[in-house]
């Protein structure tokens, strides 16, 4: 009878033992997560103003004509005045755009590819803005087919 208070005992320390285990190991990892969620709000920061290029449908270059892309672009500008320009300047920009896309083969729209054209379009875009820059360049949609 003596054995089995013992057994019974060291049995219920080894329980309380786990739970106390597992509560500070789940304290642990919500005050880890939490701490790095904070410094992410902290680390974001505001876009500035948002102009949609529309949608642009091209063939791939090197496919004959059986590989297209279908692109949504998104651009953030330095101020709104840009957005004005980008208005007056809708042909041209499209253009601009069009000619990048049509340049690029099926492998370059994969990453890191296609921070590489985000990268393109943003920097002939600046070239012909007079009233301020694009900032950021996204993708809002990209199919190839």
């Amino acid at each position: 009878m003596a054995d089995k208070g013992g057994g019974v005992k060291s049995f219920i320390g080894i329980v309380i033992m786990m739970v106390l285990i597992a509560a500070g190991t789940s304290y642990g990892f919500m005050t880890y997560f939490d701490r790095t969620n904070s410094q992410h709000v902290l680390e974001s920061k505001d876009i500035g103003p948002t102009y949609s290029l529309g949608d642009f449908i091209v063939n791939l270059s090197g496919t004959g004509g059986y590989q297209y892309i279908k692109a949504s672009i998104v651009v953030e500008v330095s101020q709104d005045s840009v957005i004005r320009e980008l208005d007056k300047r809708s042909p041209q920009i499209r253009d601009i755009i069009i000619s990048i896309l049509r340049d690029q083969k099926m492998a370059d729209i994969e990453e890191p590819g296609a921070r590489t054209i985000k990268n393109r379009v943003r920097a002939e875009l600046n070239q012909v803005l007079t009233t301020g820059k694009i900032t950021s360049v996204w993708f809002t949609q990209l199919v190839v087919q």
